[in-house]
């Protein structure tokens, strides 16, 4: 990542007014206000961009997002020997459910199988460039892998980072295609090794049951859900996919039209963190585990995947996709727990 220049600061100025500072002959100096950290190098003006043209007003609450929406699915079920990891088996369910549920919401879902890294930076660099990214009014990122800790996944031939391969290179500086416009990045992937036993608790009882232009940081308008939190294993269906994606998109599917995304994360993260539990007693380091989801987000304003007067999208998917919450589960990690006697609860 490239290194910021920074202004220097005077630090034997401290204690004095901020507005100004005595120079030569007495004359006052206009001195830059106090901060919190020293602020960063700035562009000059004939380096800056022209304003993206976006169909968000800036006071809006919500983001609109009539047009083209982009959903771009990575993956990786198949791995080069050398890292010994087991098919990913299950992940055409995950990869179904996306494709159904996004499809019926009127986005393009893109499914790429086992990219090399090379193939995914390559990607990355066509959504940067391409003219056609400027036409989308969002874009999702699907990450179905095995992974480590550090937001480290990986692709058939090596691994990469979510946060330096994809999110920084989708920046509103990086990506002026997307400024301001909803990025959601969703990973199905282990965050580590650990698992969570979970604790138990009960119910204490008690007796009372608008400029034409204007500047945003470039990280705004993110949304990373990942399966699992910090270092923590997530569980896979051999024959369902996994506890993430059915419970997202079960609750994307059962959404009202008047429902935010993040009302329905919600609903995801309560779902997987409260109906789901491992059972493998065979193996008591899987046995009876929990798993929670992990969510990030700069999104600016409200996001509505469902347009009012799209009716047909409401229900369940149905057809050739497998049915949800059944059949054993899998570990989405590096490690030795990838199991196909563990029943989801």
């Amino acid at each position: 990542m490239r290194e910021n220049d920074f202004w220097n600061s005077d630090s034997s100025d401290e204690g004095r007014n901020p507005r100004t500072k005595s120079g030569k002959g007495g004359k006052k100096k206009k001195i830059r206000d106090t901060v919190d950290a020293r602020p960063g190098y700035i562009e000059s003006l004939s380096q800056r961009l022209e304003p993206v043209v976006i169909s968000t007003p800036k006071d809006s609450h919500h983001y609109i997002i009539k047009g083209p929406k982009k959903v771009i699915v990575f993956n990786h079920k198949k791995f080069d020997a050398r890292f010994q990891l087991n098919e990913r088996k299950g992940t055409e369910a995950d990869v179904a459910y996306i494709d159904s549920t996004f499809t019926r919401l009127g986005w393009d879902v893109q499914v790429l199988d086992d990219q090399t890294s090379a193939e995914i930076t390559d990607v990355i660099s066509k959504i940067q460039s391409s003219r056609e990214t400027e036409k989308l009014a969002a874009i999702a990122i699907f990450i179905l892998s095995h992974g480590e800790d550090n937001g480290t996944v990986f692709a058939y031939d090596s691994m990469y980072r979510v946060d330096n391969d994809i999110i920084l290179k989708l920046t509103a500086d990086k990506c002026p295609f997307l400024a301001g416009k909803p990025k959601l990045i969703f990973v199905q992937a282990c965050q580590g090794q650990e698992t969570d036993p979970g604790s138990r608790i009960r119910r204490r009882h008690t007796s009372q049951d608008s400029a034409s232009s204007y500047k945003i940081p470039n990280f705004a308008d993110f949304l990373i859900f990942q399966a699992s939190f910090w270092n923590h294993y997530s569980f896979r269906s051999s024959d369902t996919g996994s506890w993430f994606i059915q419970a997202l998109c079960s609750k994307i599917n059962l959404s009202d039209e008047t429902d935010t995304l993040l009302d329905t994360l919600l609903l995801v993260s309560r779902s997987v963190s409260l109906e789901k539990e491992s059972n493998v007693p065979n193996r008591p380091n899987l046995h009876q585990k929990k798993q929670t989801p992990l969510l990030y987000s700069t999104m600016l304003r409200k996001l509505y995947l469902k347009d009012p007067l799209d009716k047909p999208i409401r229900g369940l998917i149905s057809g050739s996709v497998p049915a949800l919450n059944t059949n054993p589960v899998d570990s989405d990690s590096k490690g030795s727990g990838r199991q196909k006697d563990c029943l989801i609860m």
